[in-house]
């Protein structure tokens, strides 16, 4: 049935995109790796640094209230805001360096940094 609309070439075609993809996946994996520490950053300043080596509940205030923060088994997710809409919080766990969670209503940013070696900087932000 496959054989009357596709041609050889086609299924050949079709099976290395595939298996290219794959691998173009685990390689990004791979490289990005997990992250070393948390920046934890309130109206664009620095506020807080954790590592994501130890487990810990912590609270910073912006302009809204109270956002609580909780870094547990090497991931870190925002537990609660006093922001409207909660989106922040039902974001769940990040793990990856890059990877952030952005509390707009009340300007709180919680980025992963760190990794494998050098800085987290690409072509664009350095």
């Amino acid at each position: 049935m496959i054989r009357k609309y596709y041609t050889r070439g086609d299924i050949i075609l079709v099976i290395t995109f595939l298996l290219a993809s794959i691998i173009s996946i685990a390689a990004i994996r791979y490289v990005s790796g997990g992250g070393k520490h948390v920046i934890v950053e309130v109206d664009g300043r620095h506020v807080l640094e954790l590592s994501l080596d130890t487990d810990v509940t912590t609270t910073v205030t912006g302009p809204l209230g109270d956002t609580k923060i909780r870094v547990e088994g090497g991931a870190v997710r925002i537990l609660d805001s006093s922001c409207p809409h909660k989106y922040c919080a039902g974001m769940g766990f990040i793990r990856h360096r890059g990877e952030v969670i952005i509390c707009v209503p009340n300007h709180v940013i919680v980025s992963i940094r760190g990794g494998n070696e050098g800085e987290s900087f690409d072509g664009v932000t350095q």
